[in-house]
């Protein structure tokens, strides 16, 4: 049966249009945003919402996202309460959700509590940035036997053989980090050849499809990248465009504005 992330990405490229991910911080910037958000993302062109799971020591993130995470920590969010969040949010529309964790978090949960909860609450994919390739298997057997996709991320310096590691055993699709080092905004002349002929190795490796992420923030961006890619993922500028909002009612504004500039179609 093929999974949900994976008919997504194929309904949209037989229709001529690439993949739009959406990442959010989970209460944040407002307790009681999340679930609104989420309808709001997915009723203006976003396919797929990725979840972050709130940890103490975020390697992959950047300073947006990073303080982001701090303050749902301040409010304790955590796995079970995300999952409840993910329910409340699929009560309301059939989105995709992927959950981004690191992988301590879902360890003190229980590997077979996390894939359980998960498919209670509907998520459909999972990414753990910080899961080493030579200890894949300690989760991705069990993912393939629940049907949750495990994404995996390649880099511009990922080096070869990882690479084909990373693109053989990844599902739903190949999360391709657009340049080395944290997730944030960047100037949209951070796209340079370099970017075109990873994302060319990628393509050259594997026919599953690939969303392109890290940096973006402009449709500027999202057009020269596109012949390159499947899919566009946006996190800190989104992020970004919340924080200066004086409640959740605003927050919601400013995301709905930012996301239909961007995500344009």
């Amino acid at each position: 049966m093929m999974s949900k992330i994976k008919a997504i990405f194929e309904e949209r490229k037989k229709s001529g249009l690439k993949v739009n991910i959406a990442y959010i911080t989970p209460e944040y910037p407002f307790s009681g945003l999340t679930v609104p958000l989420a309808v709001m993302l997915a009723e203006n062109n976003v396919q797929i919402i990725e979840i972050g799971v709130p940890f103490s020591d975020p390697l992959a993130d950047g300073p947006v996202i990073q303080k982001s995470s701090f303050e749902a920590l301040k409010k304790n969010i955590n796995i079970e309460k995300i999952l409840n969040l993910v329910t409340e949010i699929k009560e309301q529309t059939d989105v995709a959700i992927v959950l981004m964790t690191y992988i301590n978090p879902i360890l003190s949960f229980g590997i077979d509590s996390f894939i359980a909860g998960c498919l209670k609450a509907g998520v459909s994919g999972i990414i753990i940035p910080d899961l080493p390739l030579d200890e894949i298997a300690l989760v991705k057997k069990a993912f393939d036997d629940a049907g949750l996709d495990l994404i995996m991320l390649a880099a511009p310096t990922t080096p070869s053989d990882r690479l084909e590691n990373i693109a053989s055993n990844s599902r739903g699709f190949i999360y391709c980090v657009s340049v080395t080092g944290v997730t944030g905004i960047r100037k949209t002349d951070y796209i340079d050849q370099t970017t075109y002929d990873f994302l060319n190795r990628i393509r050259s490796l594997s026919s599953k499809p690939i969303a392109i992420g890290f940096g973006l923030s402009e449709r500027e961006q999202l057009n020269r990248l596109a012949p390159y890619t499947d899919g566009f993922i946006i996190g800190s500028a989104l992020i970004k465009t919340m924080e200066p909002a004086s409640d959740k009612f605003e927050a919601l504004k400013f995301a709905r504005d930012f996301i239909q500039k961007v995500f344009s179609n």
